[in-house]
């Protein structure tokens, strides 16, 4: 049984898989499995993989028609069982020693249930590679945690996990597809999972215009939003937290900075209780500045 399993969910990728699974070949450790999952490609995606078989570890799972990507990771959790997961999307690279340091860090921190790490994000122009810039988020479970409240501040592409969090704190949600790694990470956070961010780039993120993130903005957006009033009304013990995840989703553009005043004075109380139930009040009056400076300047 390979020690970790790279879930990578595939919908007619023939054109980027190649590269993501050439990554993977290079990987310093090496028991590893992958498990593709086929979302009903229409393109050469099973070819592509199929290529790959005498030099990687790679087991297929096909989808006669798409289910959408949260009930394809799932599909590839439930067909492996090693002890770590990793994440990888059919369009992004993995560092050589990605695998290697993930699991040396959570080795070294045993209570740590999701290791991610920084992202350089690339795009391709004219036929070459751009590097842009490099996402990075907090490194401890606590601020972690106080940054869910705005963004989803675990880069998905990035995770390596045990698979006792997905027994822990349950698997993705479907109804939230194009956010379900932002629903999974919140959930499990008011559950009790600790999180960690590696402060080294150990994935590279294509950035183009077939993704799903700039396809389906809108949607993703009302499930951000959602995901956040749930998050923020656990915290306050149930109470509705009104306008205050419009307030500071980074997402959210209002018409004017008198709209943006309203709006504040609504939820300007609410925002103030949660202050006291946060787990890092530095990351979260970082949020809050931000949020007053992006609306009302």
């Amino acid at each position: 049984m390979p020690f970790v399993s790279v879930v990578i969910p595939a919908k007619n990728a023939e054109a980027t898989l190649g590269e993501t699974l050439e990554s993977l070949t290079a990987q310093s450790f090496r028991d590893f499995e992958v498990v593709l999952v086929n979302d009903g490609s229409t393109d050469g995606t099973a070819a592509v993989a199929a290529s790959f078989a005498e030099r990687l570890s790679i087991k297929v799972v096909t989808h006669e028609s798409s289910r959408g990507v949260a009930e394809s990771i799932n599909d590839g959790l439930r067909a492996s069982d090693s002890e770590f997961v990793a994440r990888l999307d059919a369009d992004d690279l993995a560092a050589p020693q990605r695998l290697e340091r993930q699991l040396s860090f959570l080795s070294s921190r045993p209570g740590i249930d999701v290791c991610g790490s920084h992202m350089q994000i690339f795009g391709v122009e004219n036929g070459q590679r751009v590097d842009r810039h490099v996402l990075a988020h907090p490194t401890e479970s606590a601020e972690i945690r106080t940054a869910l409240l705005q963004r989803c501040a675990i880069s998905h592409p990035s995770v390596l996990c045990r698979r006792s969090t997905f027994e822990r704190f349950g698997f993705y949600d479907p109804r939230f597809d194009f956010a379900e790694d932002y629903e999974l990470w919140c959930r499990a956070s008011l559950l009790g999972a600790q999180f960690a961010n590696i402060p080294e780039v150990l994935t590279h993120y294509r950035k183009h215009a077939g993704q799903v993130s700039s396809q389906k903005a809108q949607l993703q957006y009302e499930r951000d939003i959602a995901i956040k009033a749930r998050y923020m009304a656990a915290m306050l013990q149930g109470e509705n937290p009104g306008l205050l995840p419009q307030f500071i989703a980074l997402q959210t553009q209002f018409r004017s900075r008198d709209i943006a005043l309203t709006v504040l004075q609504q939820c300007g109380p609410t925002m103030t209780r949660l202050a006291r139930a946060v787990p890092h009040s530095d990351e979260y009056a970082r949020i809050v500045t931000g949020s007053l400076m992006r609306h009302l300047r």
